[in-house]
């Protein structure tokens, strides 16, 4: 275990760990279907597989083996991959794939993705186009909306900003995201303004039923991954607080520090993180709802702004 010093527990941290068997390589990414069963891709540079369960399935002919490939478990029972590498960035992409592996679609999300989910009816993807740019890759208009939302044939459906653009709400570059629900998000963007006017560490949570977004300024900017349950939203890694999950409540903006866990890599549904500490162990973290509203030494968490 890697986490480090008691403070987990007196702040109602609750870690699960689990082990998943490596059939080849290490574990690239993972995800869960509803009954707690794994998605797993797993491989090396040189080759990776699906493990699904207890069936292992191909990948489609083009992929290239990416240091930090995608897979996500759709609602319609099926599974989304992209493929992350230079190669492909401004190709083809992306695959749905059906329960025997055979490609239902296949479509472009291009480059510099820091995040996909699956929605009901829809797969949202986060770009951070400044970090395509340090990898090499070129600025897309795609990557300029912030998010981008395709259908389940992969065609685009609407980009945040588009859609944000009608209360004069706009991002750039998503750090991280996640999917509350099947039809909520939350994410954490570089920047973010309203009619012009800069909001300090943006945390928006936005309904895609509604399409309006919700704004809060959080006590840390630049956070890695964040989710969050209960009104209170929780940040992993924020800026200055390295390998650290800093918790406030969105109403109050009472902020609390809840601890040390190293591996923090991206938040789940439920309130949760996803944590990996080795190739073959992971760990679900839970913050919970803190017992106090004990404001930690920081800055405000800032005003809430609901431009609807």
């Amino acid at each position: 275990m890697t986490h480090k010093g008691p403070t987990l527990e007196n702040f109602s941290v609750r870690i699960f760990d689990f082990p998943f068997p490596i059939e080849i390589g290490s574990v690239c990414d993972l995800d869960f279907m509803p009954n707690g069963t794994p998605l797993t891709i797993q491989g090396s540079e040189s080759h990776q597989v699906i493990i699904w369960g207890q069936d292992r399935l191909a990948l489609p002919e083009k992929w290239t083996s990416p240091e930090f490939p995608f897979i996500r478990y759709l609602p319609d029972g099926r599974l989304l991959v992209a493929d992350s590498g230079y190669k492909l960035a401004r190709e083809k992409n992306a695959w749905i794939l059906n329960s025997r592996g055979s490609v239902e679609s296949h479509f472009e999300i291009g480059s510099a993705a820091v995040e996909v989910a699956g929605l009901w009816g829809l797969i949202a993807v986060a770009y951070h186009p400044l970090s395509a740019r340090a990898h090499g890759h070129q600025i897309q208009p795609l990557q300029k909306t912030g998010i981008a939302f395709f259908d389940l044939q992969g065609r685009l459906v609407m980009g945040f900003n588009q859609e944000a653009a009608r209360v004069g709400v706009n991002v750039e570059n998503v750090r991280c995201m996640t999917a509350l629900s099947r039809s909520q998000l939350l994410f954490v963007p570089e920047r973010l303004t309203v009619k012009g006017q800069e909001v300090e560490n943006p945390v928006v949570l936005f309904d895609c039923a509604s399409r309006r977004p919700k704004i809060y300024s959080s006590p840390k900017p630049r956070a890695e991954a964040v989710t969050m349950n209960d009104n209170f939203i929780h940040l992993a890694s924020p800026e200055g607080w390295e390998d650290q999950i800093i918790t406030f409540d969105a109403e109050t903006k009472i902020s609390q520090h809840r601890g040390e866990f190293l591996g923090v890599f991206r938040g789940i549904e439920g309130g949760a993180f996803l944590a990996q500490l080795s190739s073959a162990d992971y760990a679900v973290i839970v913050p919970g709802v803190p017992e106090e509203a004990v404001p930690f030494a920081g800055p405000s968490s800032g005003q809430e702004v609901v431009p609807i």
